[in-house]
């Protein structure tokens, strides 16, 4: 299989996942939004939009190139602040049991520079909500390729996403850990995602519009890369952070 094949069928990938949808979720914000539910879901996006930006602690190196789809997924959004049931389950989405779990598909850029630097870029437009985003990958050791070596690292990176009734601004950095094996990585990581809200439209409490809210959570991480066939590497992890138990997954072509 050639070089041009694979990307057009990573594309393939891709495009039907943005095309799944037949409603798009992220514009219920302005009518399900209230003061007991603003700072869930902040942290929920942030949590959301933090994840995937790292699949291995080991940098590309001078040179290297991979492309490919992510996935990041919420099984469920947080409970609100309310003092009874009913308003705890309101989330700024809507019933939380309603809106269920919450996928959200990425097309992300890696190239190798010098100094053990890599960046990124990456960007979507999915079910009203619109991201865009970078960031920067440091390897604290030099790479190694011998069996049972670890490999630290360290992300930074952010985001701008957009919707119909709101926006927000992201800023993460994670530590990483990953052990070389012959096959396949196992990694590990921890970081913090910074997030600020910004309500355009908010049905229920009018007073809202135009107000910021600001939300800080911890993440973590742990998952597996494996080498496959034809310069690929498909990524499985879950995450855990404010909303709980989360999910990630990755396939991407090295050149």
């Amino acid at each position: 299989m050639n070089m041009k094949k694979l990307i057009c069928a990573l594309a393939a990938v891709l495009l039907c996942a943005t095309g799944a949808s037949a409603r798009n979720i992220w514009d219920d914000f302005g009518a399900n939004v209230t003061r007991d539910n603003v700072r869930a879901f902040t942290k929920d996006l942030g949590g959301l939009i933090g994840s995937g930006t790292y699949t291995t602690g080991r940098v590309l190196g001078w040179g290297g190139f991979q492309i490919g789809p992510r996935a990041s997924m919420v099984f469920r959004m947080s409970q609100g602040n309310g003092a009874d049931y009913a308003t705890q389950q309101h989330t700024a989405l809507g019933d939380r049991d309603e809106v269920g779990s919450v996928v959200y598909p990425w097309l992300q850029a890696d190239i190798g520079m010098p100094f053990r630097i890599d960046g990124f870029i990456r960007a979507s437009s999915y079910q009203g909500l619109t991201i865009a985003g970078g960031g920067l990958r440091w390897g604290i050791t030099r790479p190694n390729e011998m069996l049972g070596s670890f490999q630290p690292m360290l992300v930074v990176a952010a985001h701008s996403a957009s919707a119909r009734d709101f926006s927000a601004t992201h800023y993460n950095a994670s530590l990483v850990l990953s052990m070389k094996f012959k096959y396949f990585v196992p990694y590990i990581g921890g970081g913090v995602d910074y997030t600020t809200l910004n309500i355009n439209q908010a049905q229920l409490d009018p007073s809202m519009e135009g107000e910021s809210e600001h939300a800080a959570t911890a993440r973590a991480t742990a998952g597996f890369n494996f080498k496959l066939p034809s310069y690929m590497d498909l990524s499985l992890a879950a995450n855990y952070a404010y909303y709980g138990l989360g999910a990630e997954a990755s396939l991407t072509l090295r050149f």
